[in-house]
Protein backbone atom coordinates (compact mmCIF):
# COMPACT_ATOMS: atom_id res chain seq x y z
CA UNK A 1 0.00 0.00 0.00
CA UNK A 2 1.29 3.41 -0.83
CA UNK A 3 0.00 6.35 0.11
CA UNK A 4 2.18 10.03 -1.24
CA UNK A 5 -0.52 12.46 -0.33
CA UNK A 6 0.00 14.88 3.03
CA UNK A 7 -3.19 15.89 2.03
CA UNK A 8 -6.23 16.25 0.92
CA UNK A 9 -8.54 18.52 -0.23
CA UNK A 10 -12.44 17.71 0.15
CA UNK A 11 -15.19 18.69 1.41
CA UNK A 12 -15.22 20.81 5.01
CA UNK A 13 -12.69 23.26 5.83
CA UNK A 14 -10.31 20.75 7.61
CA UNK A 15 -10.10 17.64 6.02
CA UNK A 16 -6.70 16.45 5.65
CA UNK A 17 -4.85 12.97 6.02
CA UNK A 18 -1.67 13.22 7.91
CA UNK A 19 1.45 10.87 8.07
CA UNK A 20 3.71 10.35 10.82
CA UNK A 21 7.70 9.32 10.05
CA UNK A 22 8.33 5.61 10.30
CA UNK A 23 8.54 5.20 14.25
CA UNK A 24 9.21 2.59 16.40
CA UNK A 25 6.80 0.47 18.42
CA UNK A 26 6.43 -2.88 20.89
CA UNK A 27 4.49 -5.98 19.06
CA UNK A 28 3.02 -8.91 20.39
CA UNK A 29 0.77 -11.11 18.40
CA UNK A 30 -0.84 -14.55 19.87
CA UNK A 31 -0.90 -16.94 16.66
CA UNK A 32 -3.53 -19.09 16.08
CA UNK A 33 -3.84 -22.19 13.30
CA UNK A 34 -6.35 -24.30 12.60
CA UNK A 35 -5.87 -27.95 14.57
CA UNK A 36 -5.76 -30.67 12.09
CA UNK A 37 -8.58 -33.05 13.64
CA UNK A 38 -11.10 -30.30 14.99
CA UNK A 39 -10.55 -27.57 12.47
CA UNK A 40 -10.30 -25.38 15.70
CA UNK A 41 -8.41 -22.32 16.13
CA UNK A 42 -5.24 -22.92 18.57
CA UNK A 43 -2.64 -20.89 20.05
CA UNK A 44 0.36 -22.25 18.23
CA UNK A 45 2.95 -19.48 18.57
CA UNK A 46 3.31 -16.35 20.39
CA UNK A 47 5.36 -13.22 19.23
CA UNK A 48 6.91 -9.97 20.58
CA UNK A 49 9.59 -7.62 19.53
CA UNK A 50 10.02 -4.13 18.30
CA UNK A 51 8.56 -2.86 14.72
CA UNK A 52 8.88 0.36 12.54
CA UNK A 53 5.57 1.56 11.94
CA UNK A 54 4.31 4.25 9.28
CA UNK A 55 1.24 5.94 10.31
CA UNK A 56 -1.32 7.67 8.14
CA UNK A 57 -4.21 9.19 9.68
CA UNK A 58 -7.33 11.26 8.14
CA UNK A 59 -9.40 13.84 9.86
CA UNK A 60 -12.61 15.27 8.40
CA UNK A 61 -14.08 18.87 9.58
CA UNK A 62 -11.04 18.43 12.06
CA UNK A 63 -12.82 15.05 13.53
CA UNK A 64 -9.93 11.87 13.64
CA UNK A 65 -11.67 9.52 11.62
CA UNK A 66 -9.24 6.42 10.88
CA UNK A 67 -5.68 4.84 11.11
CA UNK A 68 -3.94 2.77 8.75
CA UNK A 69 -0.80 1.71 9.82
CA UNK A 70 2.68 -0.10 8.24
CA UNK A 71 4.09 -2.43 10.36
CA UNK A 72 7.54 -3.67 8.78
CA UNK A 73 10.44 -5.37 10.78
CA UNK A 74 11.76 -8.26 13.48
CA UNK A 75 10.41 -9.94 16.33
CA UNK A 76 11.24 -13.31 18.03
CA UNK A 77 8.64 -16.37 18.77
CA UNK A 78 8.73 -17.78 21.77
CA UNK A 79 10.82 -21.14 20.73
CA UNK A 80 13.31 -18.46 19.28
CA UNK A 81 12.96 -18.47 15.72
CA UNK A 82 12.92 -14.60 14.10
CA UNK A 83 9.83 -13.91 12.00
CA UNK A 84 9.97 -11.18 9.15
CA UNK A 85 6.91 -8.77 9.66
CA UNK A 86 4.63 -6.96 6.93
CA UNK A 87 1.37 -5.99 8.64
CA UNK A 88 -1.03 -3.52 8.05
CA UNK A 89 -3.57 -2.56 10.57
CA UNK A 90 -6.62 -0.02 10.45
CA UNK A 91 -8.21 1.46 13.53
CA UNK A 92 -11.84 2.81 13.21
CA UNK A 93 -12.78 4.57 16.98
CA UNK A 94 -15.42 6.76 15.97
CA UNK A 95 -18.98 4.77 15.97
CA UNK A 96 -16.98 1.11 15.43
CA UNK A 97 -14.03 0.33 17.97
CA UNK A 98 -12.18 -1.98 16.21
CA UNK A 99 -9.02 -2.45 15.89
CA UNK A 100 -7.84 -4.99 12.87
CA UNK A 101 -4.83 -6.33 11.02
CA UNK A 102 -3.94 -8.35 8.37
CA UNK A 103 -0.53 -10.18 9.17
CA UNK A 104 2.82 -12.03 7.06
CA UNK A 105 5.43 -13.54 9.17
CA UNK A 106 7.78 -15.55 7.67
CA UNK A 107 10.43 -17.10 9.96
CA UNK A 108 14.19 -18.14 9.80
CA UNK A 109 13.52 -21.94 10.33
CA UNK A 110 10.36 -22.16 7.97
CA UNK A 111 7.59 -21.33 9.61
CA UNK A 112 5.19 -18.87 7.75
CA UNK A 113 1.79 -17.26 9.13
CA UNK A 114 -0.42 -15.25 6.78
CA UNK A 115 -3.60 -13.89 9.04
CA UNK A 116 -6.25 -11.32 10.05
CA UNK A 117 -7.27 -10.54 13.65
CA UNK A 118 -9.25 -8.35 15.21
CA UNK A 119 -10.04 -6.33 18.34
CA UNK A 120 -13.06 -4.77 19.67
CA UNK A 121 -12.22 -1.23 22.17
CA UNK A 122 -16.06 -1.50 22.84
CA UNK A 123 -16.50 -5.33 23.55
CA UNK A 124 -13.36 -5.89 24.50
CA UNK A 125 -13.38 -9.11 22.08
CA UNK A 126 -10.08 -10.32 20.25
CA UNK A 127 -11.19 -12.46 16.91
CA UNK A 128 -8.87 -14.51 15.27
CA UNK A 129 -9.82 -14.47 11.18
CA UNK A 130 -8.95 -16.95 8.32
CA UNK A 131 -5.07 -17.73 9.68
CA UNK A 132 -3.20 -19.91 6.88
CA UNK A 133 -0.45 -21.60 8.43
CA UNK A 134 2.63 -23.40 7.00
Amino acid sequence: MGVAVTQLHAQGNDTRTRQTPWIENAYYLPVYCADVLTGEEVLIDYLEGNVMYHIIDHFKDGNWQWEIAQGKGEVTSVTGEVFKVHETDKLWIPGFGIFSWHYNLIGDRGNHYIGFASYSYISGEFTVGKTVCR
